[in-house]
């Protein structure tokens, strides 16, 4: 009996877990592994619908963060990360205090 359409990468990766103990036996025949791979074909572009999706959703909420972060600076007066310089330089860069036009400077004049 095949699961249709798992909701979780759990349930998907249990269905093929029992798909292979399945075809593991001698005795199946030969149409019913063949309708078990094509399951198993099914269920892999299902988990990777599944992962594509919390992909997704993880940098929908990354992009939300980052927004609450910007309003949260703006709100309490202070610039946010991409106001004050900080958001396209190292943590090297940060912390030696180098500006991004010192150092465009220093590597243009070597």
């Amino acid at each position: 009996m095949a699961v249709q359409d798992p909701n979780t990468f759990d349930e998907v990766k249990a269905r093929l877990n029992e798909i292979v103990e399945a075809v593991s036996d001698d005795g199946l025949p030969l149409d019913d592994a063949l309708a078990l791979y094509e399951e198993a074909v099914a269920l892999g572009l299902r988990a990777s619908d599944l992962l594509e999706s919390d992909l997704d959703a993880a940098d929908e909420r990354a992009a939300v963060s980052s927004e609450l972060a910007r309003e949260r600076a703006c709100l309490e007066g202070r610039p946010s990360a991409d106001e004050n310089g900080f958001g396209d330089r190292s943590e090297d860069e940060r912390r030696d205090g180098a500006q991004p036009a010192e150092i465009g400077r220093a590597v243009d004049s070597q």
